[in-house]
């Protein structure tokens, strides 16, 4: 059992590693009403595969947040100061030591060891609070996290590992992961915006190649399509505890924004990783295949 919750340790960790037209052109902006309330669904889909000595392990991952954008106020040159809520998440998986379903809804802990970590993890980010300024571009400033939330996190079984891999900060590099350019736009336009994240295990940097690739119809309402293309390093710490190298990334995707409402609709992303993991003794080669989709709740 405790050779199992060490490999799903390990596994968390290595995770932590989302218009007005004149000559064809198009400005892409947010527009933000005050005390607007925006819910968001966001769902990732996992599969890791370890190979520990020439044997493979199939881990199967499934967790859902909903989350609460709401605008305290607008400012004069339209961006807002809004406070973003996780309400509610839940999480399943089918690996190495079993079957495990937790909810952050649920009163009781589950009265297996691994299922109390995940217990714990998903009760912390199913009551995440977060705030700050976002600009019509989508870039977001002043960002800061609650004290409760910060505590959660802290408090995290093994919070030197995976606490610390699950932060407010890669949160909110998914939360705020479409920055559009200051100019219009055209078919074929492409742009770029990188994200840092410090991890136990050192520094993460993407940087996502968002690709213009006109309008689409979707529920008879016409939406600006975005590709995207995210291309991650990590800046390995020599005196972490785990030891991580990765050998391969690629990913693609796209994104629906009504620029009409001034509304991110839906993203979704696919990310294939390769990776290399050691920590004492104990080395191994892991792949993650995850999908994230983010989208607006009707």
């Amino acid at each position: 059992m405790r050779y199992g919750i060490k490999v799903v340790l390990l596994s968390l960790v290595s995770v932590a590693v989302v218009a007005s037209a004149a000559s064809g052109q198009t400005t892409l902006r947010y527009k933000f009403k005050k005390d607007e309330k925006l819910n968001y669904v966001m769902d990732q889909k996992m599969k890791m595969t370890m190979n520990i000595m020439n044997m493979e392990i199939d881990t199967k991952m499934n967790m859902s947040m909903d989350m609460t954008w709401k605008i305290l106020d607008v400012n004069q040159d339209g961006s807002a100061k809004l406070e973003i809520k996780v309400t509610h998440a839940k999480l399943s998986m089918d690996g190495p030591t079993g079957q495990i379903e937790v909810d952050s809804a649920m009163k009781d802990e589950p009265d297996d060891a691994v299922g109390k970590i995940f217990s714990q993890i998903v009760k912390a980010t199913g009551a995440m609070e977060m705030s700050g300024t976002m600009l019509t571009t989508g870039e977001l400033k002043d960002f800061k996290v609650s004290e409760a939330t910060l505590k959660a996190m802290k408090n995290l079984p093994g919070a030197d590992k995976v606490g610390n891999a699950i932060t407010p900060e890669s949160f909110k590099s998914m939360v705020s992961g479409l920055v559009f350019p200051n100019d219009a736009v055209t078919k074929g336009k492409t742009w770029t915006n990188k994200t840092e994240n410090k991890t136990p295990f050192g520094k993460t940097v993407t940087e996502n190649t968002y690709t213009y690739e006109g309008t689409t119809q979707k529920d008879k309402t016409t939406l600006d399509k975005i590709g995207i293309k995210p291309n991650m390093q990590i800046e390995a710490d020599a005196k972490a505890e785990v030891k991580i190298k990765l050998k391969d990334s690629k990913g693609s995707g796209n994104i629906l924004f009504n620029n009409t409402t001034g509304q991110m609709i839906e993203t979704v992303t696919n990310q294939v990783m390769q990776m290399q993991l050691g920590v004492n003794n104990l080395n191994f080669d892991q792949t993650i295949d995850q999908t994230i989709t983010i989208r607006l709740k009707k």
